[in-house]
């Protein structure tokens, strides 16, 4: 978790103090699972096969505050087909959604379109071309009753593994 953007493939002595601060691992995070892909954290045992003292702490800390933000959705659901819809157990803000393909036949959607239901009415949260294994998108507080999820393209029938909504206070 090397401080300077780079990441490690070896150990090397006297690069202890170069850690991520959690808030850029959290954007990290963010930046790559919230869009499809891995996040390679470039943490390497040292020369006694053990991880840094300070990468466990730092990694402990990570986990903990992913688990804050994801592990208590509002709501969730799943399903087929070209719309989703996700009624909320009470008008209530919620400032992340995240959804996952059920990728185990292939990425399939292509274009799609997220709304929340708000006192005016339908409103977009966020258009989109790919969601993948997961997908997380962040915006300001929007007082809903229920989000929904249209399709607009896809290669074959789509099919959402998860499609959950979540108020995370960003501390």
């Amino acid at each position: 978790m090397v401080g300077n953007g780079g990441h490690d493939w070896f150990w090397e002595p006297n690069r202890g103090h170069l850690i991520y601060p959690l808030d850029k691992l959290v954007e990290m995070n963010y930046n790559s699972v919230g869009h499809n892909t891995s996040l390679i954290l470039g943490v390497t045992p040292g020369p006694d096969g053990l991880m840094p003292a300070r990468d466990v702490k730092r990694l402990k800390e990570f986990g903990d505050e992913i688990k804050r933000r994801f592990s208590n959705p509002i709501a969730f659901t799943s399903g087929a087909g070209k719309k989703n819809n996700l009624k909320l157990p009470e008008r209530q803000s919620i400032n992340q959604v995240v959804l996952m393909e059920n990728i185990s036949t292939g990425e399939r959607i292509r274009a799609f379109v997220l709304e929340g239901k708000t006192k005016k009415g339908w409103q977009i949260i966020f258009e989109g071309s790919c969601i993948g294994h997961k997908f997380i998108h962040r915006f300001d507080d929007l007082e809903v009753s229920e989000v929904r999820l249209k399709i607009g393209e896809s290669r074959g029938d789509p099919d959402i593994r998860k499609f959950s909504v979540y108020w995370t206070d960003e501390k």
